[in-house]
């Protein structure tokens, strides 16, 4: 494996959404990924990393109709796992994905993204996405989305909404408007109802995270779906689980 490539693979699993690196070593890569209908013309497709504990944790992103192609937001859990999700996408979905855009930079978010570039797919994302993701070693996006430096700002695109809550699990974290179908992808700003903590807070800003949920609380009101980071597709109560946590938990 190239120098980069290795320094990307290992960086994005040292700051991935999920909880830390297990103690006997870091997570193998697992290029299980599933796609299942969620609403008519959204899917969201789920990718795995396997620890050598034997812990295994899910990341959860979306492919969404948008005229005669697709967008894709974020990539799945590494290279292997994208390029089987492109795969499995052509196979059962049987439209090209046009775009995508990724929420924030971490591994579990933005760690396919050569695959997508090498398939002619351009990544996007907030402004701040490049540059973190330079720092750490990961592949950065092909352009960045102007229009949504500051919090509460969003931008339409085709079919959804781009919206910019202001920092919380990351400094840039997005979330994803399907107004259509009334889903929201809070990615990992939001936990699943069975969470007890926030996960990885390494570069969290936990003020500006409560903000941050209020923010897209008053913006979309009681959304049908909500689709969390990690774990299982809820509705609007994970948006006050999360501030519960957030205000109460480590």
């Amino acid at each position: 494996m190239a120098p980069r490539a290795l320094l990307a693979l290992l960086s994005g699993l040292l700051i991935a959404c999920n909880p830390a690196r297990a103690e006997d070593g870091l997570p193998r890569p697992n290029a299980t990924v599933e796609l299942d209908s969620l609403a008519p013309g959204v899917w969201i497709h789920t990718s795995y990393y396997t620890y050598p504990n034997g812990s295994r944790f899910s990341s959860n992103g979306l492919v969404v109709r948008d005229g005669d192609g697709l967008t894709l937001i974020d990539t799945a859990w590494g290279e292997r796992s994208t390029s089987a999700l492109l795969d499995r996408i052509e196979r059962d979905i049987k439209l090209p994905v046009r775009q995508a855009f990724v929420t924030h930079a971490h591994g579990d978010r933005i760690s396919g993204a050569d695959v997508l570039r090498d398939r002619g797919i351009p990544v996007r994302a907030h402004p701040r996405t490049m540059a973190l993701a330079l720092e750490v070693g990961l592949p950065p996006p092909s352009d960045s989305l102007p229009g949504l430096e500051k919090a509460g700002s969003f931008v339409s695109v085709g079919t959804v909404e781009i919206f910019y809550p202001g920092p919380g699990h990351s400094p840039e974290n997005l979330m994803v408007w399907v107004p259509a179908e009334n889903v929201l992808f809070g990615g990992c700003a939001v936990r699943p109802a069975d969470a007890t903590t926030l996960g990885n807070t390494a570069h969290a800003d936990r003020q500006a995270w409560s903000h941050a949920i209020d923010r897209a609380g008053k913006r979309y009101g009681a959304p049908r779906i909500v689709v969390p980071g990690h774990g299982a597709v809820g509705g609007p109560e994970l948006l006050p689980h999360t501030l519960t946590l957030l205000r109460h938990r480590p």
